[in-house]
Parts: C-alpha cells; sequence; structure tokens
C-alpha cells in the first residue's frame, strides 16, 4: 500500500530550513494561494487519492500564523512519527512531498520505476534539477533514523517528471499557472461554471450591470462585481473579493478575500488585501488607504481553500 505525506511549508531538504517566502513580505507561499478556485497543495492531495493513493496526510503550520510560528523540524517530526505509525499498519511505500511546486505527476510510473530500480528513495526530477519530491521504502529507516539522515544521503534514483512542473517561485510562476490553466497547457481547470467559452464563474457570484467579463476570465464563489466593471484578458478573481463601481482589471490575478475600490485600472499585476505586486515594473506596494485596496473579512471565518485541505486524510498542524 502506499501513503502520501505532504508537508505544505516549502522546506530546503538538505539544510532542513524553511525557505524564504515566496509572496514577498506575505507569510503564504504560493502553493497555498488559491488558484482557480483551489490551492496547488489541495490540487495536489487530489490527483494522488484520484490515482490510487491509499493515504494522503498534510502537514503544516496554521495559515492563519505568520510563518515563523512553526519551525521547519517540526514538520519533519511530525512526518517521521506518521511514517512509523502507517509502517505498522502495512503501508509499504510512502511519497513525500515539500509542497512548493506545482507537479503533475504520473504515480503508477514513479511508483514502477522505484520499485524497477530498487534504490529504496527515488527522487523526483524535473527538466531545471530536482523536486522536493521522493518516494521511499520504510525499510530504509530504522527505529533511530530520521527522515532527514536518509533524504540528506543523497543515495537515490532520479525520476525524471514528463508531466507539467511549475516551481511557484515567484509572482511570476503563479501568474503563468493561472494562464496555463485557462490556456489547457496544464491539467489544472477553473472550478466553477463556464457560462460561455473561455469564462468560468462560481456559485454566488454577483456580476454587476454594464460589467463585461471578456474571455478567458474566472469569477470565484461570492464574488461581487459592481456596475460597469471590465474583467478581462486572464483575470483571475478569487472566492470572496470585491469589485467596486467601474473598475477595469487586465491580466490580474485578484486573491480570496480582497477588496478593490472604485474607479481604478489594474492590469499585470497580484492583488492580496492591500498588497499589490505590479510585474510589469517589479514593483510591490502596501496601499494603507483602505479606500482602495484592502483585505476583506469574511463572515462566518476563513473561507479559503485551506479548510478543503484539512478535511483531508490524517491533516496535521504543526502549531
Amino acid at each position: 500500500m502506499l501513503a502520501a505525506i505532504i508537508i505544505t511549508e516549502r522546506v530546503d531538504a538538505v539544510e532542513g530550513k524553511q525557505a524564504r517566502s515566496c509572496a514577498g513580505s506575505w507569510p503564504m507561499s504560493w502553493a497555498r494561494v488559491e488558484v482557480l478556485g483551489k490551492s496547488a497543495v489541495a490540487r495536489f492531495a487530489d490527483s494522488l487519492r484520484q490515482e490510487g493513493c491509499d493515504a494522503v496526510s498534510v502537514i503544516g503550520s496554521n495559515p492563519a500564523l505568520s510563518a515563523s510560528a512553526s519551525g521547519s523540524a517540526d514538520y519533519w517530526v511530525n512526518a517521521e512519527l506518521l511514517l512509523a505509525n502507517q509502517k505498522q499498519e502495512g503501508f509499504d511505500s510512502f511519497l513525500i512531498a515539500c509542497c512548493g511546486a506545482y507537479v503533475e505527476l504520473d504515480l503508477a510510473d514513479m511508483r514502477a520505476f522505484h520499485d524497477e530500480h530498487g534504490d529504496g528513495v527515488t527522487r523526483a526530477m524535473a527538466p531545471d534539477g530536482p523536486l522536493d519530491l521522493w518516494m521511499v521504502d520504510p525499510s530504509r529507516f530504522s527505529g533511530r533514523d530520521g527522515i532527514f539522515p536518509a533524504l540528506r544521503e543523497g543515495a537515490s534514483a532520479d525520476y525524471p517528471v514528463r508531466g507539467y512542473v511549475n516551481r511557484l517561485e515567484s509572482p511570476s510562476d503563479f501568474r503563468r499557472l493561472v494562464l496555463d490553466g485557462f490556456s489547457g497547457r496544464c491539467r489544472l481547470r477553473p472550478y466553477g461554471t463556464e457560462t460561455r467559452p473561455g469564462v468560468w464563474i462560481c456559485e454566488g457570484a454577483q456580476i454587476g450591470r454594464g460589467s463585461r467579463i471578456v474571455a478567458p476570465a474566472y469569477i470565484g464563489r461570492n464574488v461581487q462585481i459592481m456596475e460597469d466593471c471590465l474583467i478581462t484578458r486572464g483575470t483571475n478573481v478569487e472566492s470572496n473579493s470585491q469589485i467596486d463601481f467601474g473598475t477595469a482589471v487586465e491580466d490580474t490575478s485578484i486573491l480570496s478575500s480582497s477588496y478593490v475600490g472604485i474607479g481604478l485600472d489594474l492590469c499585470h499585476s497580484i492583488v492580496d488585501g492591500s498588497n499589490l505586486i505590479n510585474l510589469r515594473h517589479n514593483v510591490t506596494l502596501e496601499i494603507t488607504d483602505r479606500v482602495v485596496m484592502r483585505k476583506i473579512a469574511v463572515r462566518g471565518g476563513d473561507r479559503r481553500p485551506w479548510a478543503e485541505i484539512e478535511r483531508g486524510q490524517m491533516a496535521l498542524s504543526a502549531e
């Protein structure tokens, strides 16, 4: 039987240190950010279940806390405890992922490669280098040995990933994933109803009179687009966000629970509440005027896709 252990933080597997945030001053990694309705982490967990993985466990910090609230060593300690418990339950192979990248993995092919080469540890390799994704045999670990030492030894077979890979190391990578999802260059598909070719609108979304949604575009659940707005050219507006009267948004990602004010013209950017990254000029701004941009407090608690991960089998939290 095969079990998967997903560590939701990007962790340097050699040094055992949490990597710098990919979002500058923002604490969450891009793999945990909602993209076309669901985060890359949640999509990866779903894909493993669909491909026949017998158990999928998720380990990570609470997204409401800062990135420094829990040490990276805690993730590996929890992973080692989980591996030991599942080994006793009869699992004979494990997939271990530090989920920083979006990877479309052929799980059956990697397992066949792993069994054929018989090294006990197999690491996934993209064309531009190794990924933080391993398949391991529990027999490689004694009662005193941890996962970390085995990975540091470097004795592993290299499995070439043939599917789509986006390392999500920068805001530009995140925007590229959105556009590749729209264009079909990867298997990532928008959640919601395709109301007309290239336009997806989710449950609870409201589109004001006189507003235009030009393909490709994505309007997430419970989004409000007020009157006379323009949403165009690869823009995704994620859940619980609001675009106010007369604003035009082009080639931009509006992240979950963000408010964008009246009469603005946004392009080639990412907005997360009061934070704005302009990708064309490589500039990051914090907008202090709440009339212009701000984070929206969602009634009934946080509705971001993290809840979808926590409902997964044996999800853990290192707090």
